[in-house]
């Protein structure tokens, strides 16, 4: 079967990041097609933060590895740029590693520009302005199934890093 290289019109990225018991966090990245077919996953080696790194970041070093460092190398690797970034961890909501990419979380995030109701799911989006996330909902709208579930390829993202983890471990 040959492979057919011409970007989707519609490329929906779901992004998460496992922490195991040992501390180390881990994480990955699934584009896919409007209707759920993997185009690529990246994942990224686990990291485990030493106790100055602890000390030094506080509160802010689990926003920062998600957000920033861990988001950062997920992004650079990739060679499609999806419309919209799906996510569940709030601290996943940084517009600015992300580059200007509609993020939708499915938790309540106090950094959310504005909420939004999304085919009965509550996301809040995040994006620089409002007509982004209008073309976004219009292109969602039109290419994206109503029976799609939207979360379920988070969790595939999960069982893939999870499995990746044990293997290194």
């Amino acid at each position: 079967m040959a492979q057919n290289n011409k970007r989707p019109e519609c490329v929906l990225g779901f992004y998460q990041v496992v922490e195991q018991p040992s501390g180390d966090l881990c994480g990955g990245v699934l584009l896919t097609t409007h209707l759920g077919r993997p185009i690529e996953f990246q994942c990224t080696l686990p990291v485990r933060p030493n106790a100055t790194q602890q000390t030094l970041y506080g509160p802010t070093l689990r926003p920062f590895l998600i957000g920033e460092l861990i988001a950062k190398a997920l992004r650079d690797r990739l060679q499609m740029v999806p419309d919209v970034l799906f996510v569940n961890q709030p601290e996943a909501l940084n517009h600015q590693t992300w580059d200007g990419i509609p993020i939708l979380c499915s938790t309540e995030a106090e950094d959310a520009m504005f909420q939004q109701d999304y085919r009965g799911d509550h996301y809040w989006i995040v994006s620089e302005k409002k007509e982004n996330v209008e073309r976004l909902m219009k292109k969602m709208t039109q290419f994206v199934p109503d029976s799609a579930d939207l979360q379920e390829p988070i969790i595939r993202v999960e069982q893939a890093l999870k499995e990746a983890m044990g293997q290194a471990a």
